[in-house]
């Protein structure tokens, strides 16, 4: 299976098994550097703030499989503005090939992806 092909996976899995309040109205993909590569997370949040990327702190929102580690096939070698590329890709596609009605997506004003020490960059709306 392709790592394009797990990751989607993943977030179908999230989508099929939690549901998420009316209350989130923000949704944050997190990015970090382990030992072993680069992981993602979800976590969700009952405010946002565009001005102040601080808000993705506040976690209301932590679905049972909230961490998902990056294919060496789809990040070995890059530097971490390239796997924040890359992650921002797989996110946007997932997001454009799926029905967001069906999904923990549907209500969310705002979906954000970033490193946890740098800014977010805001992928919808």
């Amino acid at each position: 299976m392709s790592a394009k092909a797990d990751f989607n996976n993943w977030l179908d899995r999230i989508n099929k098994t939690e549901t998420v309040d009316d209350r989130i109205i923000a949704l944050n993909f997190g990015l970090f550097e382990a030992e072993n590569g680069y992981t993602l997370y979800l976590t969700g949040s009952e405010c946002f703030d565009e001005e102040d990327d601080t808000w993705a702190t506040n976690i209301d929102f932590e679905p049972k499989e909230k961490y998902f580690v990056l294919s060496s096939s789809l990040v070995k070698g890059k530097e971490w503005q390239e796997v924040l590329t890359v992650s921002k890709e797989l996110v946007t596609e997932y997001l454009n090939a799926v029905n967001l009605s069906n999904t923990i997506f549907k209500h969310v004003k705002a979906i954000t992806i970033g490193f946890d020490d740098g800014n977010l960059i805001r992928i919808k709306p």
